[in-house]
């Protein structure tokens, strides 16, 4: 009798395909990260517009500063509200991305609008 044994391997069956998962809306903490990512991102490129117009001289630093808080909290609510409905819809891929670029426009052309609206009845 031998103490030694030769390894056998056996093969894994391949076991149940499960579907995909359903689509679900993501969490709160999700639409924060997207919140963020927009607010940094579109407060990026409003800070460095801003400052091109105050070394022109035609910004204050305090109007620098209102102008790109504003822009960065636009773009984070644009940001979200586009992730929030895009990932009802697809979970990935190009039409996701169309979906958000179309409605992050759609909610910054509305925001604006209804500042300068509310500017001009001022």
């Amino acid at each position: 009798m031998s103490t030694h044994y030769e390894p056998r391997y056996y093969p894994v069956p391949a076991g149940p395909v499960y579907p995909p998962h359903p689509q679900t809306a993501p969490d709160c903490a999700a639409l924060m990260r997207l919140a963020t990512t927009g607010a940094i991102v579109a407060g990026s490129a409003a800070a460095a517009q801003q400052i091109r117009r105050f070394q022109s001289g035609t910004q204050t630093p305090q109007g620098a500063l209102v102008e790109t808080t504003r822009t960065a909290v636009i773009g984070g609510v644009a940001t979200a509200a586009a992730g929030a409905i895009a990932s009802s819809v697809s979970d990935q891929g190009f039409g996701r991305l169309g979906l958000m670029f179309l409605i992050g426009t759609a909610v910054v052309y509305g925001i604006q609008s209804r500042m300068t609206g509310s500017e001009e009845t001022s």
